[in-house]
């Protein structure tokens, strides 16, 4: 009969090293998971209009929407993942099941100034889209307003207005349809729900 000895030896040092492995990765990757953000309402919202301000340029000179999704690392940093080039009325955020980021809110632009379009508001589906996805949102417009939309609550509110953010040239205010300083889904639909003649 074969001495089978030296095969059990060489197995059982292959699967200790195996099993090194995989708890050495499992405890890196537990290290790295984030189940709950540390993240503020603040500090997101900063960084969301600091994103945007960045963005608005581009976005009035192209025309289009450009959209993030900002999220958290497992040391606590904020950061936004790729940023999406839309259309000119629209924009799709990419979503991510990545354990080691945690997603606290979506952003995008509203394009260039167009006198057609009431774009100095949140869109109902930009509210809706909040809802729906259970993640609040921020939405730069051509005038240069921060609006923050708030799933929890089904509310778009005003940040800052006219100007706090990089306005397009082109803009021109409408004093006869000024924004409110927010909106349920109700109102938004209202407003939105009005024949829109331009200014």
């Amino acid at each position: 009969m074969q001495d089978r000895r030296p095969t059990v030896i060489i197995l059982a040092i292959c699967a200790l090293a195996w099993g090194g492995i995989v708890l050495h990765r499992a405890r890196d990757r537990l290290a790295n998971d984030i189940f709950e953000p540390t993240a503020t309402q603040g500090q997101v919202e900063a960084f969301a209009r600091q994103r945007l301000s960045q963005l608005q340029e581009r976005s009035f000179a192209e025309d289009v929407e450009q959209c993030g999704l900002v999220a958290e690392r497992g040391t606590g940093e904020i950061m936004s993942r790729t940023v999406m080039i839309g259309r000119e009325d629209s924009c799709d955020v990419q979503w991510f099941n990545v354990s080691t980021l945690y997603p606290l809110a979506t952003f995008h632009t509203h394009a260039a100034y167009n006198p057609d379009y009431d774009s100095e508001v949140p869109s109902t589906l930009d509210l809706e889209s909040a809802v729906a996805g259970q993640l609040d949102g921020y939405v730069a417009t051509p005038g240069g307003r921060l609006w923050h939309l708030d799933w929890q609550a089904g509310m778009a509110r005003q940040v800052c207005g006219e100007n706090c953010l990089p306005q397009d040239r082109a803009y021109r205010p409408c004093a006869a349809d000024e924004p409110a300083s927010e909106y349920s889904m109700a109102t938004l639909r209202e407003r939105q729900s009005r024949v829109w003649n331009g200014c």
